[in-house]
């Protein structure tokens, strides 16, 4: 059983029951312990969904649902957001995560931390509590995308790669999971201002200190992904330009190199020529051959082709 009751410092009125990769099990525990009902069992249990707030009139239950970051890995090499799930149901919160958003709860086991949560009067305040340190992860992940790309930056006034631009791409992916999910958990923070939840005077503070933070970080992120799209544009304009150079510099050498092939192809032939009739006559056509050349360069680089 992955349902864990979490212990405070001190004693509290409410309780925090904490559940990791809901099983069927914990599920029909759930409905027994706790007579939740089959429609709060399908929400708690979708991997895939989306930040909203949802009231259950007749359990009198509470549903949030917030995106948080996550981290990139070996098989995903982008930022993604997956969902965590608190449910209040009088004074007990329940949290549903899974291994990919256990990083968000591990925190909590911190002793301070858990000093902390323990202040809260009642189950709202500590909900809130759990808003505000899951909104912080958003600012985190931006700062790492942003180290990333200005490393990135920098190899562009020397040389760009495949893989470089590779990583860019991870990026700007990163930054368009990041801002779809803190764009979406706005909209389920501002509905809360008219959800049935009864905020004391502090927990609505707080509130809009989640609003504040959650805002601060979808700036944060519309900026980033500026900067990305120029930092992309300009790296492609680069690419591009170093194409046309080599372009150029292959057609020059191919028109160059035509000349000697054209001289040699022609008094190369087994036929009787005019003006040559000694065996010094190559001397001569490779002089001829050799300025043509040299003449055909000076005018490529007067009319600025290289």
């Amino acid at each position: 059983m992955l349902i864990r009751q979490q212990n405070f410092p001190v004693e509290t009125k409410y309780k925090w029951y904490d559940i990791s990769n809901l099983s069927e099990q914990d599920s029909n525990k759930l409905q027994d312990d706790f007579k939740f009902t089959p429609d709060i069992i399908s929400y708690i249990s979708d991997r895939h969904e989306r930040p909203h707030y949802d009231y259950d009139l007749h359990t009198h239950s509470h549903l949030l649902v917030y995106d948080v970051p996550i981290w990139p890995t070996n098989s995903i090499k982008h930022f993604a957001s997956h969902p965590i799930t608190f449910l209040v149901v009088g004074e007990n919160i329940f949290t549903f995560h899974t291994e990919s958003t256990s990083y968000v709860f591990d925190e909590f086991n911190d002793v301070q931390i858990r000093e902390r949560l323990s202040r809260a009067n009642d189950v709202t305040e500590l909900l809130i509590a759990f808003l505000l340190y899951s909104s912080q992860y958003f600012q985190r992940a931006v700062t790492q995308l942003d180290a990333e790309r200005d490393s990135l930056d920098q190899k562009l006034s020397d040389d760009i790669d495949n893989k470089d631009l590779v990583e860019l791409s991870n990026i700007e992916k990163s930054l368009v999971y990041l801002s779809s999910s803190i764009q979406t958990d706005l909209i389920m923070l501002h509905s809360l201002d008219h959800s049935k939840l009864e905020f004391t005077k502090t927990a609505r503070e707080r509130l809009d200190d989640v609003l504040i933070e959650s805002n601060q970080s979808a700036e944060m992120i519309q900026i980033s992904q500026q900067v990305t799209k120029t930092l992309s544009a300009t790296s492609n304009n680069m690419m591009n330009n170093n194409l046309n150079d080599t372009m150029k510099f292959l057609t020059v050498w191919s028109l160059v190199l035509t000349i000697p092939t054209i001289m040699t192809g022609f008094y190369g032939m087994n036929v009787s020529l005019p003006m040559f009739h000694n065996p010094f006559d190559w001397v001569v056509v490779t002089i001829v051959t050799i300025a043509l050349m040299i003449w055909l360069i000076v005018l490529m680089r007067k009319h600025h082709f290289f």
